[in-house]
């Protein structure tokens, strides 16, 4: 004697099988993120305004993720992949970009001008802002990371 599937029966296995289906695509769709933390100082002291970048080591240089910080008045900075905070764990390589605001010149007044701001620069000329020339790097692990300072000279 054949039973019938009952519709309450064929829920529960559909509702089985789409659990695991999500399951499985969010396991696969990527790295979860974690909580990195940081300190960027130059010649001993913290620096205000700097960009760090990990570049992912072996990544697809398109579609890679990159995750960013800017540092503080105590040089400290937080990761964020796109708007999500943190980073996937992995080995990276890392850049550093000082945005400063250039000098005015010495003896001239500041005057208000209609002319736009002058670009800021990078306070390192560029010394740790190409990841293929970097001897930085960083190691995220699953779990809170609070990487040693990264010290500039």
């Amino acid at each position: 004697m054949r039973t019938q599937n009952s519709p309450a029966r064929f829920s529960v296995w559909a509702c089985a099988l789409a659990g695991s289906c999500a399951l499985l695509l969010s396991s696969c769709s990527g790295k979860s993120l974690t909580s990195v933390q940081g300190k960027v100082l130059y010649k001993g002291e913290p620096i205000k305004g700097a960009v760090v970048t990990l570049h992912p080591k072996g990544a697809n240089e398109v579609t890679a993720q990159r995750p960013s910080g800017v540092t503080g008045e105590d040089g400290t900075f937080r990761l964020f992949t796109g708007k999500e905070e943190g980073a996937a764990p992995g080995e990276y390589v890392v850049t550093v970009v000082w945005l400063k605001e250039p000098a005015a010149p010495a003896g001239k007044p500041k005057v208000i001008s209609t002319d736009p701001p002058p670009d800021p620069e990078d306070g390192f000329k560029g010394r740790y802002a190409d990841q293929a020339n970097s001897k930085l790097s960083a190691t995220i692990k699953p779990g809170l990371n609070q990487l040693e300072p990264f010290k500039l000279e």
